[in-house]
């Protein structure tokens, strides 16, 4: 959950980040090769932020959303989906404690490699994230970004990955009305609604209504809202580049490429790589 950006001529970190234990992240990105100085002005940022309290970084937070938000905790409770009554307050004196700092650069330097693992021995959370940039076409070019490891946990993911979700039309036509309406992927009840935050941004999303087929797609964004609905909690995250199908991509089609026995009756099912692109491929001929 980004919550500050930088701002020209002033000495801030270039995207300022939450994450779902409420520990901070630092961004630092260059479009060039790092280098030992780039380390050092992470780690500056990083220190001058020890001292801020959360009213501090609600602060950051409005100038970045320019007013249009709630107050940073709340926004934070929704944004990962913890509902409770007091789970702002829980989370309040949690936020920014930890930090970790990540310097994105094209390519780097043997120096910076080295300097790098001396602070990590000493226990400081601070990563290098290389990309290349190749060329490619006159409309596209091809971004290499390998994935990113925290302390032995994978943090980024390659693919973001392509979910089937069923609108539940038979028991709640009125969800799939809202997803249509709002274009956006949906859930409720206290089991299914949290689910909602494996969709990521980039996550492909297909709606499928129960004996029809998928009737839209579309693609997941940061935007994650909770809202109260008749049979229990709802949440839903709005979804870019939505279409509707002008025909449905039918249940046997599915099958035909996942296997005749893909569950299509799950609320939220993760398809295989493979048979997910050729899929969404098939959605997107029919839009």
């Amino acid at each position: 959950m980004v919550i500050s950006q930088s701002r020209p001529f002033q000495p801030e970190a270039d995207l300022l980040a939450l994450d779902q234990n409420a520990d901070l992240w630092f961004f630092e990105l260059k479009k060039v090769a790092t280098n030992c100085q780039n380390l050092l002005q992470v780690m500056r940022y990083s220190q001058d932020a020890a001292s801020l309290t959360v009213d501090d970084f609600d602060e950051f937070y409005s100038k970045y959303k320019k007013g249009k938000c709630d107050c940073l905790v709340v926004d934070f409770c929704e944004h990962f989906g913890f509902c409770s009554p007091t789970a702002a307050q829980q989370w309040s004196d949690k936020i920014g404690k930890v930090h970790h700092l990540v310097v994105i650069a094209e390519g780097t330097d043997e120096d910076t490699v080295q300097s790098v693992g001396h602070w990590q021995r000493h226990g400081l959370d601070i990563q290098l994230w290389p990309f290349r940039i190749h060329p490619g076409d006159r409309i596209a070019f091809h971004l290499e970004l390998p994935d990113l490891f925290i302390k032995g946990c994978q943090i980024s993911k390659n693919s973001t990955g392509i979910f089937l979700l069923n609108t539940n039309r038979k028991y709640q036509p009125d969800a799939e009305k809202f997803m249509l309406e709002k274009e956006c992927a949906f859930a409720n009840g206290d089991k299914w609604a949290p689910r909602i935050n494996h969709i990521e941004t980039g996550s492909k999303v297909l709606l499928y209504a129960n004996k029809i087929g998928i009737i839209a797609v579309g693609i997941g964004t940061a935007e994650k809202h909770n809202i109260p609905w008749d049979n229990g909690p709802g949440r839903f995250v709005k979804l870019r580049e939505f279409r509707k199908l002008k025909s449905p991509l039918t249940a046997a089609s599915i099958r035909k490429i996942a296997g005749k026995k893909f569950p299509l009756l799950q609320t939220l099912i993760t398809l295989p790589e493979q048979a997910g692109e050729k899929i969404w491929k098939d959605c997107i001929d029919q839009t």
